[in-house]
């Protein structure tokens, strides 16, 4: 059967790694380093072993400069596209929020909305950020891409360690803990605003959000993405990343710690120094993110 390929949960392949990404297609191959193993393991990217590409970025413009390239190798495009407006103290690298709506009516309009969803996530709440300024951000972005897609994946920020330590290391933002009670009364308020922009809120490893308007997320949906393409030769397994997920099962290309975006709330970067140094040294020829500087006896370069 075919696999289904995410380009990527880990970083942000199109906004950084599109040279290297088209140079992967090229090829046929990449390799991909298990994140907990260390086991590096060669991934066939060639049309006849790949059902589809997950796209997940907050920056298509790298891509949308060369998308024919990829599109001749990698017709089956789905795409992620994270907006929220938030302050650049929290997110440093990210477009305008208006230019990036412009880019997701783009694919839109080139795919279909059903090609693409919309990204809210996650809400992060601190001193300086109460979650009006979210909801004021979702409905002013909700109108925006209106027509242009039909579901908004959402979720609140998860309190990992590393993102405890950025938040205190990098910024004076002081975050804020909610109660289940207060995120369902938030997340009510956001789905509210969907509905009104044409738009089903789906709450992504957040399953106390789950209720007769807001629905489970299926971020990696094999039934639609084999609808969507008409190809149902593919593994339908579930394969959730974490406590919550509904994601079907896919091979993921990317790597933690390379990501150069640097939101604070970023689970996939311990540092986001780290992630900018990674990119200075990046080299479009390597065959696999993550791996300078990194190289063990016996992996396979």
């Amino acid at each position: 059967m075919k696999q289904i390929i995410s380009a990527s949960r880990r970083t942000d392949i199109p906004a950084f790694f599109t040279p290297w990404f088209i140079k992967r297609l090229e090829e046929g191959s990449v390799l991909v380093k298990n994140p907990y193993s260390g086991k590096v393991s060669e991934v066939s990217l060639r049309p006849e072993a790949v059902h589809s590409f997950v796209l997940w970025s907050k920056d298509f413009r790298p891509l949308l400069r060369r998308i024919e390239e990829v599109e001749r190798r990698a017709p089956n495009l789905f795409f992620h596209f994270t907006i929220t407006g938030v302050p650049k103290a929290l997110e440093q690298r990210t477009p305008e929020a208006t230019d990036a709506a412009r880019d997701f009516r783009f694919l839109s309009k080139r795919y279909s909305p059903d090609h693409i969803v919309w990204r809210f996530d996650p809400v992060v709440l601190t001193d300086r950020l109460p979650f009006e300024a979210y909801e004021e951000s979702f409905a002013r972005l909700a109108g925006m891409l209106k027509g242009y897609t039909t579901e908004c994946y959402f979720s609140f920020m998860e309190p990992y360690k590393k993102v405890l330590r950025n938040f205190e290391k990098y910024t004076d933002h002081k975050l804020i803990e909610l109660t289940i009670e207060k995120k369902k009364e938030y997340a009510k308020r956001l789905s509210v605003i969907a509905k009104k922009n044409g738009m089903k809120l789906i709450a992504c490893c957040n399953e106390y959000l789950v209720d007769g308007e807001i629905e489970k997320a299926k971020c990696i949906d094999a039934g639609r993405l084999a609808a969507l393409f008409n190809d149902m030769d593919l593994s339908a397994k579930s394969a959730p990343t974490r406590e919550g997920c509904g994601c079907a099962r896919a091979i993921d290309i990317g790597a933690y710690d390379t990501c150069a975006h640097g939101c604070l709330y970023c689970y996939a970067n311990s540092d986001k120094e780290k992630a900018k140094r990674f990119l200075k040294s990046l080299n479009p020829e390597w065959k696999g993110l993550g791996f300078h500087g990194e190289k063990k006896e016996g992996e396979l370069f």
